[in-house]
């Protein structure tokens, strides 16, 4: 498996190590998928940050309910994860953030709830956070294998995926920050807005912001450097110069 990695620019003049953000690409995309439909190499200039774009397919990032051999969520955790910190000059857990588009958005959600401390920041952008526990999913992504994915409704898979499910249970001290960004043309924000009320509900530390947008890169690539900045905020050291 490939992954596509962004270094600072004075990487190679120091000994220094850095912050990694982990990026994951929604459903159809490709590791490619942020440096070819955005400007993700450019808004990266100013941070003293490693960027990480995996392959995800169309996995939604997760084990399979159905089938043994696709264990994406593993995949990522102990596969990528170990191979980045060999090949990399990279800090430790306190400095990891992960962010994803779409189901990728939903996917960075779901791994820092499911595994507290791992990551110090969850990006989530137009995420489709409700997509386990949504019957028009099992409809619209028939063609992916979405209930191959998550198996029938009320699954153990579905229920351990389910990100509502994993907020009401996580203690507000010891969560991840979360961003979550969406255009209010995006047919996920009514999910995004439910999400957001129960993150503010169980007082879990949280952003969101919203403008005008589609579910489709041109919002993305707005709303990148906002959330790059959010990150910063929450990881000074990653600031390469000021944060306006």
């Amino acid at each position: 498996m490939q992954y596509r990695v962004v270094l600072p620019k004075d990487y190679f003049n120091n000994e220094n190590r850095y912050p990694v953000l982990y990026l994951l690409h929604g459903l159809t995309g490709h590791y490619r998928s942020f440096e070819a439909h955005s400007n993700l190499t450019h808004y990266l200039e100013r941070y003293q940050l490693i960027a990480v774009s995996i392959e995800g397919e169309n996995s939604w990032y997760i084990n399979s309910a159905t089938n043994p051999k696709e264990k994406w969520e593993d995949y990522f955790l102990q596969d990528v994860l170990s191979d980045v910190g060999e090949r990399f000059r990279i800090n430790g857990g306190d400095a990891r953030a992960i962010a994803g588009i779409s189901s990728g958005g939903y996917a960075a959600i779901n791994l820092a709830l499911k595994y507290p401390g791992l990551f110090f920041f969850a990006g989530s952008l137009s995420g489709a956070v409700t997509a386990p526990r949504d019957p028009e999913f099992d409809k619209a992504f028939k063609s992916f294998g979405f209930s191959d994915i998550f198996g029938p409704p009320e699954s153990k898979t579905r229920k351990e995926n389910d990100v509502f499910l994993l907020a009401e249970k996580a203690e507000p001290q010891h969560t991840t920050f979360i961003f979550m960004a969406c255009g209010t043309d995006d047919d996920t924000i009514i999910g995004n807005h439910q999400f957001a009320d129960l993150l503010r509900k169980k007082h879990i530390a949280y952003e969101m912001t919203e403008f005008p947008g589609q579910h489709e890169w041109s919002f993305w690539e707005a709303a990148l450097p906002p959330m790059l900045r959010s990150l910063a905020r929450r990881m000074p050291d990653v600031v390469g110069v000021d944060l306006r």
